[in-house]
């Protein structure tokens, strides 16, 4: 827990405040008068927070899922400065996604992508040549070895998502305050 401790303080921490402070400078109005006004409810940000903390791999689907919600109502909206907000929304979540699944050369940095490198040698496997017949012993050691994987990256996701997205949702929450004059 303490690595994951330290990684929430730099590189995670890092990744989540320039995520943030990238979408609030290209999206976020200079000043709001109501925290109802802001692009991402406090709901959805403390929604995003209890998923990353209980079921981390349900992210990218919870980001998915609020994404279309906003391209639905963007189909129905006239209202120019109503789609601009739910354009915002969409690249919002879309952001998200990114964050958990992204992958190069488009996503230059993702959670998926920190979990492969720090993913211990032991563990990784191995490329077997095109044709190679394996014994018994050699297949349930393989498989064995996949499970210990397995079980690695489901903890490393508990703990990482959790850590990330704990900065990440305390840092919109923070940019949007500064930003919010009228409360």
């Amino acid at each position: 827990m303490l690595e994951t401790d330290i990684a929430a303080d730099t590189e995670l921490g890092r990744h989540a405040i320039d995520a943030v402070e990238k979408f609030v400078q290209a999206n976020a109005a200079e000043f709001y008068q109501r925290e109802d006004d802001w692009l991402i409810a406090r709901s959805q940000i403390s929604g995003l927070r209890q998923i990353a903390v209980y079921e981390p791999t349900k992210v990218g689907e919870f980001a998915q899922h609020q994404q279309k919600k906003s391209e639905d109502k963007l189909q129905r909206t006239r209202n120019e400065e109503k789609r601009r907000e739910l354009e915002a929304e969409i690249e919002f979540w879309e952001l998200v996604r990114r964050l958990c699944e992204g992958k190069p050369p488009k996503c230059p940095w993702s959670l998926i992508q920190a979990r492969d490198q720090a993913l211990p040698d032991e563990l990784r496997e191995e490329k077997q040549p095109p044709g190679t017949k394996l014994t018994k012993e050699q297949q349930a050691a393989r498989k064995e070895k996949r499970e210990r994987r397995e079980r690695w990256q489901r903890q490393w996701e508990r703990e990482h998502y959790a850590a990330f997205f704990q900065r990440f949702c305390s840092h919109y929450l923070y940019e949007m305050s500064k930003r919010t004059r009228g409360e």
